[in-house]
C-alpha cells in the first residue's frame, strides 16, 4: 500500500509541475505578443517622425521666402564673417551708385594682407601698417581715382578738376600715410572695409532688435546672408556670401536718397599691376577724393 501511495503522490506532483509549466508558457506567449505589438508600435512611431522630419526639410529648402535667423547671435556671426574675409587676399569689382563723393561708376578693390605675425612698420607720422591695398575708381562721367597703400606709404592718381570739369590724370610718388581725416576719407573706396565699419557704426552690436538676418540666393554668388538694419526712416541692407565677402550694400533714407554697391566679379589672385600707379608720378602727394 505504501508503494501505491507513493506512486500516486508522484503522479499528483508530476501533474502539478505540468500545470505550473502550462501557466508559465501561457504567460510567456502573452508577453511575446505584447512585446511584438510594442515593437511594431515603436517602428510606426519612428516612421511617422521620419516622414514629418523629411517633410519639414523639404518645405524649408523649397520655400522661396527668406528665413529669419535669431538676431543677436546672427548679427555677431555676420560681422565676424566679414572680418575674416577682410583678412584675405582678393580682387573684387563693384558697381557703385551715389557712393559718397565717388558717386556712380566702378571700383576695383585689391588687397594682399601680410601674413600673421608680420612686424608692423611705423613711419615718422606715427602710422603703422603692412601689406598692400589698392582701389581704382572709374566714374560714369570719366573721373578716375586711384589709391594705393603699401605698408606705411601711399600713392594716388586722380583726374583733378579743371575748367572742362575733368582734368588731366596725375599721379603721386609714394608718401608717408598721415592719420588724418583727409587720408581716412580715401579709405571709403575700399568698399568691403567701409561697409563693415558702416554696419558697426550704424547701430552697433548692442541693438539686435533693430536688425534682421535672412538667407537668400544669388545665381552668381550662391547662398547669401543679408543683414537689414532699420531705425526709421533709414534702412541699410548688406548681403554677404558664404565666405563673408560683400555682395551687395544698400543705404536708403526717408527722403528718397539711396547709395549702393554691387559686386560684379570676385577673384582671389591680385596681380602686381593692381598696385601700380596708372601713369608716371609727377606729384609728391594727391588726395584723389578732394
Amino acid at each position: 500500500m505504501s508503494a501505491i501511495k507513493s506512486r500516486s503522490e508522484a503522479v499528483e506532483i508530476g501533474n502539478g509541475e505540468s500545470s505550473i509549466d502550462d501557466r508559465e508558457l501561457e504567460l510567456l506567449i502573452k508577453e511575446a505578443r505584447r512585446l511584438r505589438r510594442r515593437r511594431w508600435f515603436n517602428i510606426g512611431v519612428v516612421l511617422i517622425v521620419a516622414v514629418v522630419a523629411i517633410s519639414i526639410i523639404v518645405v524649408q529648402t523649397s520655400n522661396p521666402t527668406p528665413v529669419k535667423a535669431p538676431p543677436k547671435t546672427s548679427l555677431a556671426n555676420f560681422v565676424n564673417s566679414m572680418k575674416r574675409s577682410n583678412d584675405t587676399r582678393f580682387v573684387a569689382t563693384y558697381h557703385v551708385f551715389n557712393f559718397l563723393y565717388f558717386q556712380t561708376g566702378t571700383i576695383v578693390v585689391a588687397q594682399i594682407p601680410s601674413p600673421p605675425g608680420t612686424k608692423m612698420m611705423t613711419n615718422a607720422d606715427g602710422y603703422s601698417g603692412s601689406g598692400r591695398f589698392a582701389y581704382l575708381f572709374h566714374g560714369a562721367n570719366g573721373r578716375i581715382a586711384q589709391w594705393i597703400k603699401n605698408g606705411t606709404n601711399v600713392s594716388a592718381c586722380a583726374t583733378l578738376p579743371s575748367k572742362s570739369n575733368i582734368g588731366r590724370l596725375q599721379c603721386s610718388r609714394p608718401s608717408p600715410y598721415l592719420p588724418s581725416n583727409g587720408f581716412a576719407e580715401q579709405d571709403t573706396g575700399f568698399v568691403p572695409t567701409y561697409v563693415l565699419y558702416s554696419i558697426q557704426g550704424f547701430l552697433g552690436l548692442r541693438l539686435p532688435k533693430h536688425s534682421t538676418v535672412t538667407t537668400n540666393f544669388s545665381p552668381e554668388f550662391g547662398s547669401l546672408r543679408c543683414l537689414t538694419q532699420f531705425p526709421s526712416p533709414t534702412t541699410q541692407t548688406t548681403c554677404i556670401n558664404r565666405a563673408g565677402y560683400v555682395v551687395s550694400w544698400v543705404l536708403q533714407n526717408g527722403s528718397g536718397y539711396s547709395s549702393r554697391a554691387t559686386l560684379t566679379s570676385l577673384g582671389r589672385h591680385p596681380t602686381a599691376t593692381d598696385f601700380k600707379v596708372l601713369v608716371r608720378p609727377t606729384k609728391s602727394l594727391i588726395l584723389p577724393a578732394v
